[in-house]
């Protein structure tokens, strides 16, 4: 009995001790966190925030800005994900997760309908912007009420995609049964901004997480995995890990790459070869992009469709930049990594049959036109519309002339 005593004792002792330091490290974490909370609230002080790129008069702003930090991702099958279906006065998504679109009535002429399908990142979907004044939207507007032709618009453009998901979603959309007349891409920024993340070109966002999560919880191996990941990622996110972090340097929201490189997790997806420097990224960058125009190019061959592509700005390329649009300008590599990859883009972008509109916001010294680094505000999404409708109206106005001429009979009669 005495050993048994003792034992509990000894038990006793150490599980007090163990809980003071459990209750030392909360309070050391809490406190922690709180210096980490102020120093990013301070930084972001110091960020404008989006809804100042809007006049004050817009009353709109704060609402749409509330709905779009209610943006929910879910599952999508070959494309990884798509927006969730919601609703809010200036922000909808269907229920296929496609953001909705103006299109005027039909009219009761008799014109042949033609479609118009837009596919891209954010900028396209329209972060930034009301349902009626995204880019597709606006093309519709500017394209509405041609005496040839009904227009229906349709909006595929979704958050953080690159050009390859968008030609899988038209691969997808063909497979159905959809026909469209004429398919725009707008791109760019997502391509470029992923290569410079991973130190790969061609990958989609976030690719190393889902390396990572792959397989997890397939077998009893793979949610020991998941034990230990949890546990992992609970430690790396208390307030004593993210004061840590701060203090280090590595604080997520400030980090920046300082040499562009393949991230470990995911290095085995680089081209095969020595890694020649960010050089090469950038080139392989544009040269998937290219890749990926000439894929859309066949599929409109054999489904009857035409293509147009534009190069997307970035306020990396706005000149002159406002007060406001100067404090997007980040980090030296990013910037150079992002001017590089256009510079080659440019370069190629005749002889490829790829419309460079990345400097067509430029020229007014008091115009704000980018909410942040990447995305434009509704008169900026008027500028590039404007730009689009123009040449999608000579491609349209021909597929309606064609549509309307009578079939020549064969010569057998037939």
């Amino acid at each position: 009995m005495r050993i048994i005593r003792q034992l509990v004792r000894i038990a006793a002792i150490v599980w007090l001790q163990v809980g003071i330091a459990i209750v030392a490290l909360m309070l050391l974490s809490g406190g922690a966190g709180v210096i980490v909370k102020v120093v990013r609230r301070e930084r972001q002080r110091r960020m404008p925030h989006e809804t100042q790129a809007y006049p004050v008069n817009e009353s709109w702003v704060p609402a749409y800005f509330r709905a779009m930090n209610s943006v929910r991702m879910r599952w999508y099958p070959f494309v990884y994900w798509k927006t969730a279906p919601m609703r809010s006065a200036y922000l909808n998504i269907d229920r296929h997760s496609n953001r909705i679109n103006w299109n005027p009535p039909r009219s009761k002429a008799n014109k042949p309908l033609l479609r118009v399908f837009a596919f891209g990142g954010s900028t396209t979907w329209g972060a930034g912007a009301r349902d009626d004044y995204t880019i597709p939207s606006l093309l519709s507007k500017y394209l509405a009420g041609n005496p040839l032709y009904d227009i229906e618009v349709r909006n595929f453009g979704q958050m953080g995609w690159v050009t390859s998901q968008e030609v899988i979603y038209l691969y997808e959309l063909l497979r159905r049964g959809e026909r469209p007349d004429l398919v725009i891409f707008y791109d760019g920024i997502n391509d470029t901004f992923l290569g410079y993340q991973d130190g790969i070109a061609g990958l989609t966002q976030n690719e190393f997480l889902r390396a990572e999560e792959f397989g997890i919880l397939a077998s009893s191996s793979g949610r020991k995995r998941l034990y230990r990941t949890a546990l992992r990622s609970f430690l790396m996110n208390t307030g004593m890990a993210d004061l840590i972090k701060l203090l280090a340097g590595r604080d997520e929201a400030t980090v920046e790459r300082g040499e562009v490189g393949p991230i470990a997790s995911i290095a085995y997806l680089a081209p095969p070869g020595d890694f020649e420097g960010a050089d090469a990224v950038e080139q392989d960058v544009v040269n998937i992009y290219l890749f990926n125009q000439q894929m859309v190019r066949t599929l409109g061959d054999r489904f009857g469709f035409r293509a147009l592509f534009y190069w997307q700005p970035v306020v990396y390329c706005k000149h002159p930049l406002t007060r406001y649009e100067q404090a997007f300008i980040g980090a030296r590599s990013r910037r150079e990594f992002f001017t590089g990859t256009y510079r080659r883009l440019s370069d190629a972008a005749q002889a490829n049959q790829v419309y460079d509109i990345s400097g067509i916001l430029n020229g007014d010294p008091a115009k704000t036109y980018f909410v942040d680094q990447w995305h434009i505000t509704e008169e900026g999404n008027a500028v590039v519309a404007h730009r689009m409708a123009a040449d999608a109206a000579l491609i349209l106005a021909r597929t309606a002339r064609n549509r309307s001429q009578p079939i020549a009979p064969s010569k057998n009669g037939q």
